[in-house]
């Protein structure tokens, strides 16, 4: 992973691809500090305050939308969102964003990876209200990783299609940050994981855009036949 960064950052001439890169370290660092956090059950203060936050706002409205936003995330309905999305790109003649929306798979190994690394159990019933049930280990959250990756990589190819107006983008991107924020409430409203575990999905996701965003936008990938 070293020796790549570095041949990146070597033949990298533009200002933002350096940034990118440098953001990329940073992000890691973070998710490591993190994980060392969690690990020394030193967040435990912080994950079970703001269950309980959340969980004091329950009601069986509430519970029904989260359940919906959570049930985004789930693997068969994240595979077919994948799928759906990358041949919806391929039959548009947008191979490169086909491409790049498939990637998305590669989250779950990633974090089926960490979830057994690092071993984090679940909330249980002793601290928080468990309202679904859920397998593996808790950090970071599966969930929250297929999220910022998935709707991160749409909002990027929307923001940098020069065919859409900008109201068209600011809907679409508006619609995705929200369906990101409210799919990672929705896991801690739900029980199914801690403050923490969200944050460790979200930085993972947001260092893998970055890369995403420069294979899209540096053309490191196949090109498209048509213009963009």
């Amino acid at each position: 992973m070293y020796k790549i960064l570095h041949s990146l950052y070597r033949s990298a001439g533009h200002r933002s691809v350096r940034r990118d890169l440098w953001l990329f370290l940073v992000l890691t660092v973070l998710f490591l500090g993190l994980t060392a956090f969690v690990v020394s059950e030193r967040s435990d203060y912080w994950d079970l305050h703001v269950s309980a936050w959340l969980q004091n706002r329950q009601g069986e409205m509430m519970d029904a939308v989260m359940k919906g936003f959570s049930w985004l995330g789930s693997v068969p309905i994240a595979f077919c969102m994948i799928c759906t999305a990358s041949l919806f790109f391929l039959v548009s003649g947008k191979k490169r964003e086909a491409l790049l929306i498939f990637s998305t798979v590669l989250t779950g190994a990633v974090s089926w990876t960490l979830k057994m690394l690092i071993n984090r159990s679940r909330p249980g019933t002793d601290f928080v209200r468990v309202i679904e049930e859920t397998h593996y280990q808790s950090f970071p959250s599966g969930h929250v990783l297929f999220y910022t990756v998935f709707f991160g990589l749409l909002s990027l190819i929307v923001y940098h299609n020069r065919k859409l107006s900008r109201a068209i983008k600011v809907v679409c991107i508006s619609i995705f940050a929200l369906t990101l924020i409210f799919g990672a409430v929705s896991r801690i409203y739900l029980g199914a994981h801690w403050f923490t575990d969200i944050l460790g999905g979200m930085i993972l996701g947001m260092a893998f855009l970055l890369l995403a965003r420069l294979a899209y936008l540096k053309k490191w990938v196949p090109a498209n036949n048509d213009q963009r």
